[in-house]
């Protein structure tokens, strides 16, 4: 006589214990994987950020590497209207010179391809506990010092969230890296610009760890240019 074979059913409380491995096997999941996307969007923004950083410091040596002086100007003028002025203010350098970097946009503009920048540390307006890198440029050849130049002309933030600018002249006269390097002053460096100039930035990143960035420009022009005694050789 066979045997009829009765198939029981899951009861109720192996539906749920189904339901919360199931649950804690899609939370695993999930964990691990929000996780990885949060990781690619912190490496994506950091990339960004350094990125940025890198542009601005290339740019930066860009236009030193343009710099120049000139003693071409009228006898009975004071006025420096090219410049090399290298402050040192302990990891907050500010830098001011004459260059050929700037780039005439609009037609018949009182502009033309000289200018003077400034680079300088200055905290956020709207947030005391932020300082940023800002640049400053005259369009034109003016004759200003450089704490006069933010009387006429504006700064825009450069690089932010910058803690520390300092800024190295390389004097090949001496065979030695300087803190300063003023033209402005006779008793310092008048008539010449130093061969190399060594910038470090202290930039804060995310996690409010400061990340150094170095780099160097060369200045291809070291002596100022004087057109008269050329005109006068000839």
């Amino acid at each position: 006589m066979m045997k009829r074979l009765h198939h029981r059913g899951m009861t109720l409380i192996e539906v749920l214990i189904s339901f919360a491995v199931l649950g804690m096997i899609i939370v695993s999941v999930w964990s691990s994987f929000s996780g990885t996307l949060k990781g690619i969007e912190v490496t994506e923004e950091m990339q960004q950020r350094y990125s940025i950083v890198r542009n601005g410091l290339a740019r930066m040596t860009s236009e030193l590497s343009m710099a120049y002086l000139s003693k071409n100007r009228p006898l009975d003028d004071t006025r420096h209207y090219t410049q090399f002025e290298g402050r040192d203010n302990f990891d907050t350098d500010s830098l001011t010179f004459s260059a050929f970097s700037h780039l005439r946009v609009r037609k018949d503009a009182n502009e033309s391809d000289q200018t003077v920048l400034q680079y300088f540390i200055e905290k956020d307006p709207e947030d005391s506990s932020r300082t940023h890198l800002y640049r400053r440029e005259a369009r034109r050849l003016t004759g200003d010092l450089p704490e006069n130049m933010e009387q006429f002309w504006p700064a825009y933030i450069a690089i932010e969230d910058v803690v520390t600018f300092d800024v190295k002249y390389w004097d090949t006269a001496q065979m030695e890296w300087n803190d300063e390097w003023r033209t402005t002053k006779v008793d310092m460096q008048p008539d010449r610009l130093p061969t190399r100039v060594r910038i470090t930035l202290g930039v804060r990143d995310f996690d409010g760890e400061v990340v150094t960035f170095t780099s160097q420009a060369v200045l291809m022009m070291q002596e100022a240019i004087d057109l008269g005694q050329l005109v006068g050789g000839v």
